[in-house]
């Protein structure tokens, strides 16, 4: 059996085509990766400006407390001014600070009378006063190519004046399911029948993930309908999935079709659930094959699939990176495979986050799915008692 860095080796050893690249307004550019790096056209903040509502100062000393006021600005003023020492004037949050200023103290601490102001505390030199670059210099990269592009990068892009990005074309991502006991949701079932659950879960997690999911629907257990869904696959996809067909002795109208119009290679990855694995190529469009279990596909699709779509979609290759937190309850693992528990977080006394196996555990369960907030990870032949540190993947960031 391949361990799960392994499979993700020979997968990253599999390179995948180059894909489109297109313009797109700044606002559709979410969740979409960046075909070329992006650096600042201008430092942040471009000048000097108040961070509060109050009063530049022209500082004589730290001892000085009383100051003349010299006039007024507010964010967006283009007036110039000069203080003097001793001077003051009234600023507003965003404001181009005047020549001369050396810190702007908050109206709060300020007591007006007349024409001058008294300062209720010391002014420190340099406080509340955003300074040109100090956020951010000219010519800094604010993205990389190859870099997905999260909601809150817009705000910092905005900012920068750009209105659209160059980015990679969406990833078509075409998934099938195969048997004769599916049915559709909505449909009644017969008997021996059962609803296709993994078709809707994976198109759910591809859309999440930032793919364009196509669903192929389902097909029977024949050899000319697998291979005439397939081939329309091929020409509509960029990566085809399949559940069911990823054991050597399944679905073998699957495996034998994907052989006849490409190749198909099966890896058994030393990991519980999700051990059957394929890997192959439909008229040169990538073809994964995951379990049929509805938590063996799922733990699959995040732990080997999706690390590879997302580098055939443009992105870097990175392997998911486990963190660490303690155990609210034992666990052991007498498998020779990574063993994968579906868990949620555990909040022990208001200040600790510790993890917790839900109860059902087995690969077809989807109510544990449902409910995981993460996969926690123990390895071959290991023992953990409460307390004892253990490494997870979270799985809001798996999807982000």
């Amino acid at each position: 059996m391949l361990t799960l860095s392994e499979t993700l080796q020979l997968l990253n050893a599999l390179q995948p085509a180059t894909r489109p690249v297109e313009n797109v307004p700044l606002q559709a550019a979410r969740g979409r990766i960046s075909a070329q790096p992006v650096l600042a056209g201008h430092a942040l903040p471009p000048f000097d400006n108040s961070a509060m509502d109050g009063y530049a100062l022209a500082v004589l000393d730290t001892e000085t407390v009383r100051y003349r006021l010299a006039g007024a600005l507010a964010a967006g003023s283009s007036e110039g001014l000069q203080l003097q020492p001793g001077q003051a004037c009234r600023i507003f949050t965003g404001a181009p600070l005047p020549a001369g200023c050396k810190s702007v103290i908050a109206q709060e601490n300020v007591q007006v009378e007349g024409s001058d102001i008294l300062c209720k505390e010391k002014p420190k030199p340099g406080q509340h006063m955003r300074l040109v670059g100090s956020e951010l210099a000219s010519g800094k990269q604010l993205l990389e190519a190859g870099e997905k592009i999260r909601p809150l990068y817009i705000g910092l892009l905005a900012a920068q004046g750009i209105t659209t990005l160059q980015v990679y074309s969406p990833l078509r991502v075409g998934v099938l399911s195969t048997g004769n006991e599916l049915q559709q949701p909505g449909q009644p079932l017969q008997s021996g029948q059962i609803y296709d659950a993994n078709r809707p879960q994976l198109l759910a997690l591809l859309s999440t993930c930032g793919f364009s999911a196509l669903d192929l629907g389902k097909v029977p257990d024949d050899a000319t309908a697998t291979r005439e869904l397939l081939q329309t696959a091929a020409a509509q996809c960029d990566v085809i999935i399949s559940t069911g067909g990823a054991s050597v002795g399944d679905a073998d109208h699957v495996r034998q079709v994907v052989s006849q119009l490409g190749s198909i290679k099966h890896w058994k990855v030393a990991i519980k659930p999700g051990k059957p694995f394929a890997f192959g190529r439909v008229e040169s469009k990538p073809f994964f094959a995951l379990p049929g279990n509805p938590a063996a596909a799922v733990i699959t699709f995040l732990l080997i699939a999706l690390p590879w779509l997302h580098h055939a979609a443009g992105a870097h290759f990175v392997p998911f990176k486990s963190s660490v937190l303690p155990l609210a309850q034992a666990v052991a693992n007498h498998d020779t495979r990574t063993l994968y528990l579906r868990g949620i977080y555990r909040d022990k006394d208001s200040q600790s986050l510790q993890l917790e196996p839900l109860a059902e555990q087995s690969s077809a369960a989807l109510i544990s799915l449902a409910q995981a907030q993460v996969l926690i990870e123990v390895p071959p032949q290991a023992e953990f008692y409460p307390g004892e540190l253990v490494c997870y993947h979270d799985l809001a960031q798996m999807l982000s």
